[in-house]
């Protein structure tokens, strides 16, 4: 698929990786359809280009994600990429007996990054899919991992999430295939962008390079242009592409 004709929704296009490929992807001549729960990160993306049409939702209401997606379909029933980017990395030890009084996990915590991460990816590609299917829309499904889907300790909500996100991927890749649509996971490793800078302290983070490889974190522009590589090639499927500079944990 070119990107000149591919018809993009974003999630989480406020910020990060979403705001970074929709821009791109719309100076690629593709029409993108930009998703976040901040309207006011939407409308300063709508500000720096014009092209992208945004749109705000709370991707955790299944509700208002059909909303959405019937606006969004209303205006172009050719939509035939769906990128699943929009999440939240929280970080939390099973039990950790400095926290009082309850040295547990928190549920609270537990279920918000449930949401976030995983039902919300659930709702989109549901409602995005069957609108897909019925319209006979061939394209592919990219949802955003990370490479703590292979286990990090003090990410048990995040981890489990991501994990979950590719297993899911696998499936639809599966299902999917016989409508001519595909199902692909990019899981970047350390990336250089606010939000991994909020997550970590910058020590864990500066012992994380030192054990990449490569020396140094990723770019997002590296996580861009892996996505845009799955647009483009037909025959990728069913698989996890990991950005990560080599490092294994």
């Amino acid at each position: 698929m070119n990107l000149v004709d591919a018809n993009i929704i974003v999630t989480g296009a406020g910020s990060g990786f979403g705001r970074s490929m929709s821009i791109y992807f719309a100076s690629q001549g593709a029409n993108v359809f930009a998703i976040d729960i901040n309207e006011n990160s939407l409308n300063s993306l709508q500000d720096e280009d014009s092209r992208i049409q945004i749109f705000t939702c709370d991707l955790v209401n299944n509700e208002t994600v059909e909303e959405v997606i019937d606006e969004i379909f209303s205006i172009n029933k050719g939509i035939n990429v769906l990128i699943n980017n929009a999440g939240i990395m929280k970080n939390a030890p099973l039990v950790n007996l400095l926290q009082r009084p309850d040295s547990r996990h928190s549920i609270d915590l537990w279920n918000q990054v449930i949401d976030v991460n995983l039902n919300a990816v659930f709702y989109m590609s549901r409602s995005v899919v069957n609108r897909m299917i019925r319209n006979r829309n061939k394209g592919v499904i990219v949802n955003v991992s990370s490479i703590a889907a292979r286990g990090n300790a003090g990410q048990t909500a995040y981890a489990a999430t991501k994990a979950a996100v590719e297993a899911m991927s696998k499936v639809w890749a599966k299902e999917l295939g016989v409508f001519g649509i595909r199902s692909v996971t990019v899981a970047p490793g350390f990336i250089n962008t606010i939000g991994a800078h909020d997550a970590l302290e910058e020590k864990m983070l500066a012992n994380w390079v030192d054990k990449t490889p490569l020396k140094r974190t990723g770019e997002v522009s590296e996580i861009v242009s892996s996505i845009e590589f799955i647009i483009q090639n037909d025959f990728f499927n069913g698989e996890t592409i990991n950005v990560n500079g080599g490092l294994v944990i």
